[in-house]
């Protein structure tokens, strides 16, 4: 596999829908000629919230009509917060296709954060519309990403939708963002460790031999989304580490390693490369709406609890090797698809639209054939030292870890997000029903250990303290 580092512009040319991404400082001076490069004669339409509508969109407003671009509309939506909901979807929907009516040409610009940028981005897909991103904050991984992550029917879903056509992000607005979303940005970034070493289990346990079909979920590594997220994780974390604390250079480090991730999506049409269980417990306190101090957790402090969570039980888990199975072993230690039913549906009660969707998710990946478990774990545990030597080649130690989100401004206790340590730990029992990916959760859930592993985190004085 190739280890050399790529450049921005080489995971740029790797997507396959944005085709400009400008992050320097004095870049709003040039939305006029990016629109005419980009989205020649077509009429601008400005969603934004009240938070970035000051910040930036009323500067891109003026801009744009100083211009003599036309304007066809905006729409700012009202509130201090506004949620991933697909309903708001819907009313950009409406407004789009009211103005694409008129039989102008139209292209939808969206100000704002990760939040107002999915919001466009699915709106703007369903129209069949390329649209046009102005980033307020270096807060998240979704900008260049294929796809929006939010909240449909009541279950956090990632829906498929174009990536932005340009990309424009003024690092001087994204410096003046608050601290807590330059450190989100952060908390998003590290997570993609606990998405490398998911995969390095996905790929193994898809690699394993005779096996009549490899196992629910996993997937093997492919060599260039695999370079271009984590060859330069490491060193994109240490530059990036002083973003919150307003290192302007760190911020623009910070953004373009959120922008390469999204790269890499647009390139698999997977999330595997950015997204691991990290991600999945993050799901799930959104599904939860987790507040804090009366305001929402962000989406990258939800998964920096989420990467710390995940690493303690990597370690817990390779912490002992799990006993060789017995004839017949099955799913879980034993467990019937039965069984797993009935602890899903206990898991998501007072979720109803949630539980469907895990109850769905979970019968994909469980495996009933009791005999195809057995080899399955047996394997595993034949090859239980070479996976344990990958995982933690790149998985630094918890103290670690947790001393470089400290640093950076992310929460490193489950009281900084409103949590405690019994419910984090809990969490991990829905996270592992979520989505039909293998990842860690369920390589202990396949050798039987799930519950063992999360009695060894609480009993620990050392994880989530």
């Amino acid at each position: 596999m190739n280890t050399t580092v790529p450049t921005v512009t080489a995971c740029l040319a790797a997507a396959d829908q944005t085709k400009a991404m400008i992050v320097r400082e004095g870049v709003l001076a040039e939305i006029p000629s990016l629109l005419e490069a980009y989205f020649p004669g077509a009429a601008v339409f400005l969603a934004a919230d009240e938070n970035t509508f000051r910040a930036a969109g009323s500067a891109v407003l003026e801009i744009i009509q100083d211009s003599g671009a036309a304007v066809a509309g905006t729409y700012v939506f009202p509130g201090r917060w506004i949620h991933a909901e697909y309903g708001h979807v819907e009313i950009l929907r409406e407004k789009f296709h009211q103005e694409r009516e008129s039989s102008r040409s139209l292209v939808p610009l969206a100000v704002g954060a990760g939040t107002i940028n999915d919001l466009v981005k699915r709106a703007a897909s369903e129209l069949g519309l390329p649209y046009f991103c102005i980033p307020t904050a270096a807060s998240v991984d979704g900008y260049t990403a294929y796809g929006a992550s939010l909240l449909c029917e009541g279950f956090k879903q990632t829906l498929p939708c174009e990536a932005p056509l340009v990309v424009a992000a003024d690092t001087a607005i994204l410096t003046a963002a608050p601290a807590f979303l330059s450190s989100s940005g952060f908390g998003d970034l590290a997570g993609k460790i606990i998405a490398g070493t998911d995969w390095i289990i996905a790929d193994s346990v898809f690699a394993l031999g005779g096996m009549e079909k490899p196992a629910p979920g996993t997937a093997a590594v492919d060599p260039k989304a695999w370079n271009m997220v984590q060859i330069p994780l490491k060193n994109e974390l240490a530059r990036s580490a002083g973003a919150a604390r307003g290192d302007r250079e760190g911020v623009k480090t910070l953004f373009e390693s959120l922008g390469i991730t999204g790269f890499a999506l647009q390139y698999m049409k997977d999330s595997r490369a950015i997204s691991g269980c990290e991600h999945m417990w993050s799901h799930v306190w959104e599904m939860e709406n987790l507040s804090f101090r009366g305001a929402p957790v962000t989406h990258g402090h939800k998964v920096a609890l989420g990467t710390l969570a995940a690493a303690a039980f990597t370690e817990c888990l390779f912490a002992e090797k799990p006993d060789p199975p017995a004839g017949g072993t099955k799913p879980g230690g034993g467990l019937s698809w039965a069984d797993r039913e009935t602890a899903v549906r206990r898991a998501f009660a007072g979720l109803d639209r949630a539980m469907e969707a895990a109850l769905k998710t979970s019968r994909a990946k469980f495996m009933e054939d009791g005999e195809q478990s057995r080899r399955l774990r047996g394997g595993i545990l034949d090859h239980w030292e070479n996976i344990k030597k990958a995982v933690f080649e790149k998985l630094p130690p918890y103290g670690e870890l947790r001393q470089l989100l400290k640093e950076a401004g992310c929460p490193v206790t489950p009281a900084e997000t409103g949590l405690t340590r019994e419910r984090v730990i809990a969490t991990a029992r829905k996270a592992q029903m979520m989505r039909n990916r293998f990842t860690v959760l369920d390589l202990a859930f396949e050798t039987g250990v799930f519950e063992d592993v999360l009695k060894r985190m609480e009993n620990s004085d050392t994880y989530l303290v």
